[in-house]
């Protein structure tokens, strides 16, 4: 049966990245792409992610682990929150209890492989919200090619995510009006984060009306710890700047504040990107992972990325900042370089000098290391090999198909 739709709050296979969000920084998002949607900034309104706006399914009960959680059987999914989407399938599947919820739903080697519906309308939020977290957090995205763990955005009724790696393709769903704010929201559980007022110390910072909230959805304001589920926080207090946090008046039945702070004061929320204590916490969830390299040609000088400034060069006699890439293991034997401008290194295809100016890895930006000694052949995804061209002006190119000393590197730091 079908109603009205409010919103849910919940935490489920007990990640305990629940409450991953506390400070009180705006972060403005720079983008990078033009789009369509505005920039959100939530004041005391009825605002939140909901995946079928309008729209109200039966409250269920289904079994996660050992915890008996309340969800709207929507088109045959359990909506929870409001925009968390867990599939019947899913929630029957063997594994998903507690002890394995903290490995199983992370994306392993901080990759998140994803591919976006070429229907989709305003790609650019898509982008937008991949490069926000590309350069923020240690989470790298990588376009999908065969895998079959990845994160599909499509569009849909509203805007809703799967919460953590199901290990399938799993939907974040965007309609017309899900802002780049609100796509970085959605990554955010895809992820595995939850809200933040969910978080067990909240009833420190918070009070929840439960008079104000509609009918049948006080369930969903219960934190973790009353529903009977272990977790833990990753900073030290209720962060309002989360960009995971409800506003004021979310689900809301009279047009009165349903979350106040303790002194009775309505709040303002943001989609404008990351807090600073999102940050730190994704961070200590999803920790740095890459190896910090350098690279060597023949002519005993190293690339550089120029910042990303113009094409990379191989002319430095010591290394500096922009001498240090970051090293991302794709699997499968595939590798990336990030530079020190949180940009990644392009083959171009062989077609003009390499540069370090990609927001994101796609099959350009994607390499294969092969040992020759103690040096190593550095092969692109045109099936070329780098080369230094020893320091001259054709700078650092990837078009070489057989390998002699300009094509060998010494990479220090594997």
């Amino acid at each position: 049966m079908k109603k009205n739709l409010k919103t849910t709050v919940l935490n489920i296979l007990s990640i305990a990245l629940l409450s991953v969000f506390m400070s009180c920084e705006t972060n403005n998002l720079d983008v990078l792409e033009q789009e369509n949607t505005p920039t959100e900034i939530l004041n005391d309104n009825y605002f939140v992610e909901q995946a079928y706006p309008g729209i109200s399914g039966d409250i269920v009960d289904f079994t996660l682990g050992s915890d008996i959680i309340k969800a709207e059987d929507i088109e045959g999914k359990y909506i929870v929150e409001g925009d968390m989407v867990f599939s019947k399938d899913q929630v029957s599947s063997e594994g998903l209890t507690q002890s394995t919820a903290r490995t199983k739903n992370r994306w392993p080697n901080n990759i998140v492989y994803y591919r976006v519906d070429p229907a989709l309308p305003n790609k650019a939020r898509v982008y937008n919200a991949i490069n926000h977290w590309e350069a923020n957090t240690n989470v790298a995205f990588v376009v999908r090619t065969n895998q079959s763990a990845y994160v599909n955005f499509v569009k849909g009724s509203g805007c809703s995510s799967f919460v953590g790696r199901t290990g399938r393709q799993q939907n974040i769903t965007l309609a017309d009006g899900c802002s780049t704010g609100s796509t970085i929201h959605e990554i955010g559980h895809a992820v595995g984060l939850w809200h933040e007022q969910s978080r067990k110390d909240r009833n420190n910072y918070v009070t929840i009306l439960f008079n104000n909230i509609k009918d049948g959805k006080d369930h969903n304001f219960r934190t973790y710890v009353e529903r009977g589920r272990d977790g833990n926080e990753f900073s030290n207090g209720l962060d309002f700047n989360s960009i995971m946090m409800y506003s004021s008046r979310a689900f809301s039945k009279n047009g009165q504040p349903t979350i106040t702070k303790k002194d009775g004061s309505t709040y303002s929320t943001q989609r404008n990107g990351l807090s600073a204590a999102d940050k730190s916490g994704l961070n200590k969830i999803y920790r740095q992972n890459r190896k910090i390299i350098s690279i060597k040609g023949n002519n005993n000088r190293y690339i550089s990325s120029e910042n990303g400034k113009k094409s990379i060069t191989i002319n430095r006699t010591s290394v500096g900042s922009w001498e240090r890439f970051k090293l991302v293991d794709l699997g499968n034997g595939k590798v990336a370089f990030k530079g020190n401008n949180n940009k990644y290194l392009s083959s171009e295809n062989g077609t003009k000098p390499m540069n370090c100016n990609r927001s994101r890895i796609g099959s350009l930006e994607q390499f294969t290391l092969e040992r020759s000694g103690n040096k190593y052949k550095i092969k692109g995804n045109n099936n070329r090999y780098v080369s230094s061209n020893n320091g001259d002006s054709r700078g650092v190119t990837c078009d070489r198909i057989n390998v002699f000393a300009w094509e060998l590197f010494e990479i220090s730091g594997l």
